[in-house]
C-alpha cells in the first residue's frame, strides 16, 4: 500500500499526464459515441475542472485531517453517469483517503473513467490497487451510491449491513431579480444550459419578479442556438413541445430552450421551470419549499441568501460535496 504523501504524489501528477487536452479529442469523440449529450466541448469542460483538484496544496488541505494510517476498506462506489466524469470526486474521495475503491461506472460514463484510471494507474502501477472496477459489489465494507430517488430505497435496503451514504435526485434553482442586462445573465445560461441541464448543479427553475419580462433572459440564451442542430437535444425540445400543445400549458419558447410557469424543481431536458414572487420574503419561502430537493441556488453575485454567483454552478471545488454530505467525513468514520 502506497503512504498518504505517495497517494497525493501520484494524483498531483494527473494534470501533468493529460498534457495536452487539444489531443483529446478521439477520447471525447469515443464517449460521445457512448453517450450521444457527452459533446466534445462538455467532456473538456469537466476534465478541466477536475484537474484543478489534482493540486498538491488542494489535496494535502482537503486531507489534512485525514490520518496518515489507516485500515483500508472496501468501499463500493456506484457512480452516477449524467454528465462526463461525474463520478470522479467519490473515487478521488476514497483513493486519496487510503481505501480501496471497488467502483461500478455507469454505461454512460464508462469511457471517461476507464480512460482516466487507465493513465493514472499506468504511469503509477502502486495506484491499481485502490482502483477495483466491478460489475457486482459483492463484499464491499462500505458504500457510496449514487442514484434516482426511486433507487434510494432500494440501495438502503440491499445494503442496510454496511455504513453507507447514498445520494438521491437533486437540482439546482436561480433567483433573478429583474434588473439584470442579458450580458449579466449569461452566466446564468451557463448554469442551466451547460451539459444540457442533465447535472445536479444545472439550474431547472428560476425564481422571477412578478411582471417581470423575458426578453433579456431570452437574449442571453442564443449562446446555446447551437443547440438546435444536437439531433438528441433538440428532439426532447419537439416532444415537450408536442405536449404542452396538447394539453394546452402555457410556456414560452427560444431556439434552444423552452420555458414554463411550473412550481416543481425538477424539469425535462429542454425545459425550465420558473415562478414569480412578490417579494423577496415569497421568495426565500418558495426556495425554502424546496429545500431538500436543492444542490446550489445562484442569484447575481450571490447577492440572494446563500446562493453562490451566477456561473459557478458547474464549476465545483473539491470541498463542494453532492448533497452537502462531506463524503471525506463518511470515510474517516470507517476507520
Amino acid at each position: 500500500m502506497m503512504t498518504k504523501s505517495e497517494r497525493i504524489e501520484a494524483l498531483t501528477a494527473l494534470p501533468n499526464l493529460v498534457e495536452n487536452i487539444g489531443d483529446l479529442f478521439p477520447v471525447f469523440e469515443k464517449a460521445k459515441a457512448r453517450n450521444g449529450f457527452f459533446i466534445p466541448e462538455f467532456c473538456e469542460k469537466a476534465l478541466k475542472n477536475i484537474l484543478t483538484w489534482h493540486n498538491k496544496n488542494r489535496l494535502e488541505n482537503w486531507l489534512s485531517e485525514f490520518p496518515e494510517k489507516n485500515q483500508p476498506k472496501k468501499v463500493g462506489l456506484v457512480l452516477a453517469g449524467n454528465i462526463p466524469l461525474v463520478g470522479w470526486h467519490d473515487l478521488l474521495a476514497v483513493v486519496a483517503s487510503g481505501h480501496l475503491a471497488f467502483y461500478k461506472p455507469s454505461s454512460q460514463d464508462e469511457v471517461l473513467i476507464d480512460w482516466l484510471v487507465d493513465l493514472l494507474t499506468s504511469s503509477f502501477p502502486g495506484m491499481e490497487v485502490y482502483f477495483q472496477k466491478q460489475e457486482r459489489l459483492n463484499g464491499v465494507e462500505a458504500i457510496i451510491a449514487t442514484g434516482s430517488n426511486a433507487t434510494v430505497s432500494h440501495f438502503n435496503y440491499y445494503f442496510n449491513n454496511i455504513p453507507r451514504l447514498i445520494r438521491g435526485s437533486k437540482s439546482s434553482l436561480g433567483v433573478i431579480y429583474g434588473f439584470e442586462s442579458s450580458e449579466e445573465l449569461e452566466p446564468l445560461v451557463d448554469d442551466i444550459m451547460m451539459y444540457f441541464g442533465l447535472g445536479c448543479r444545472s439550474v431547472t427553475k428560476v425564481l422571477i419578479p412578478q411582471g417581470y419580462n423575458l426578453n433579456s433572459f431570452m437574449e442571453a440564451l442564443k449562446k446555446y442556438k447551437y443547440f438546435a442542430d444536437h439531433n438528441k437535444y433538440a428532439n426532447n425540445c419537439i416532444y415537450h413541445q408536442a405536449i404542452f400543445l396538447m394539453n394546452g400549458d402555457t410556456f414560452y419558447e427560444s431556439e434552444v430552450l423552452i420555458v414554463r410557469p411550473e412550481k416543481s424543481l425538477f424539469s425535462p431536458v429542454g425545459v425550465l421551470n420558473f415562478q414569480e414572487y412578490a417579494s423577496l420574503d415569497e421568495a426565500v419561502e418558495m426556495v425554502a419549499a424546496h429545500e431538500n430537493e436543492i444542490q446550489c441556488v445562484v442569484s447575481h453575485k450571490g447577492q440572494f441568501a446563500s446562493s453562490i454567483p451566477f456561473g459557478t454552478t458547474q464549476m465545483p471545488t473539491i470541498n463542494q460535496y453532492a448533497d452537502g454530505v462531506n463524503t471525506l467525513e463518511f470515510l474517516k468514520n470507517l476507520n
